[in-house]
């Protein structure tokens, strides 16, 4: 025998382990679906007893029993489900399926109706792909939510007073906290009070009201500008470890403590008036490009609506000043 080739009883040792140790569950059952043999990846995988799982049980009363005992998800009828199996493998002799347990395990099933009539079964665990399945839809939801909340935010109309553009504002602010899943949307202007800004409108998702606050005072407020200009949107994903939370401090109002934030400027003429600000009082999270976008449409339709002539509470600093902030951030 040459060198290196493997003899039949190593190429059967090698087979049997890969039947036994591989990270597949494998199954043949008879033309009857009754089992021939089983790996314990198969057993371990099903949550089928070792004492069930043995040669001559039948398929479909290892699925009453996994049933009885709720492993199978509510909606699983083993009844109907060996009946699918049954039909497919007879019309088309292979079938790939998925079947769910009540914990949210969810198992791929391959199997393959052999030439001497028994079925060879393949098994893997599959939750993984169904999460990331589950994650995949979810952004698209979210991605929908935000293209649709774009195209109903109000527009500036000739005309309007001034408390009508500041309940379409409200309307903004709390449309931007509830779809960000955020604990404040607040619309940020610039007061008399040197680096000191008051609060346009502030949306509160635990009270799921707009509610009067403070004003927010910042060490530099035009350094904060400068930033904005520079980078249109400052996403802050952790300001206890961030470099701009540490100099600019805690800016959520009512004693609430922010983890994370999310800042958009709005404009008139090419200068910023104000700013759009969300916070996450809750925890540090990871903001996304959507997010940012969104955000950041949602500052801009403020900025249409704020900047009608008979508007006030403009927000805009000299270019001098912005480009002196800008030089000390960097």
């Amino acid at each position: 025998m040459a060198a290196g080739a493997a003899g039949p009883c190593e190429t059967s040792s090698t087979i049997a382990n890969a039947f036994q140790y591989g990270i597949y569950g494998i199954a043949v059952w008879d033309k009857d679906f009754n089992l021939i043999a089983a790996n314990r990846q198969y057993a371990d995988l099903h949550k089928i007893p070792s004492t069930l799982l043995t040669p001559g049980s039948n398929l479909l009363s290892i699925m009453h029993n996994l049933k009885g005992r709720g492993v199978l998800s509510p909606e699983t009828d083993p009844d109907a489900l060996m009946e699918f199996i049954k039909t497919t493998l007879a019309d088309t002799g292979q079938l790939t399926s998925r079947i769910r347990f009540s914990d949210d395990t969810v198992l791929e099933i391959s199997a393959e109706r052999m030439s001497d009539g028994n079925t060879a079964a393949y098994l893997r665990n599959a939750t993984r792909d169904n999460m990331f399945t589950k994650r995949a839809l979810a952004r698209k939801q979210k991605a929908d939510a935000y293209v649709d909340a774009i195209a109903k935010f109000p527009l500036l109309e000739n005309g309007r007073s001034t408390k009508e553009v500041k309940s379409q504002i409200h309307q903004i602010t709390q449309t931007v906290a509830t779809l960000l899943e955020v604990d404040w949307c607040i619309v940020w202007v610039r007061s008399n009070i040197l680096n000191e800004a008051v609060a346009a409108s502030a949306y509160q998702s635990a009270t799921q009201a707009h509610i009067e606050i403070e004003s927010m005072v910042l060490p530099d407020l035009t350094e904060y500008l400068a930033i904005l200009e520079t980078s249109r949107v400052i996403a802050i994903d952790d300001l206890d470890k961030h470099a701009f939370g540490k100099v600019q401090g805690n800016r959520a109002p009512l004693d609430d403590y922010a983890h994370a934030s999310l800042d958009a400027p709005f404009r008139q003429d090419g200068k910023i008036m104000g700013v759009l600000s969300c916070l996450d009082t809750q925890k540090a999270r990871t903001w996304t490009a959507g997010d940012k976008m969104f955000v950041m449409a949602a500052a801009s339709h403020i900025g249409n609506l704020m900047s009608a002539p008979d508007q006030n509470n403009l927000w805009a600093l000299p270019t001098g000043e912005i480009n002196t902030g800008r030089q000390a951030a960097e």
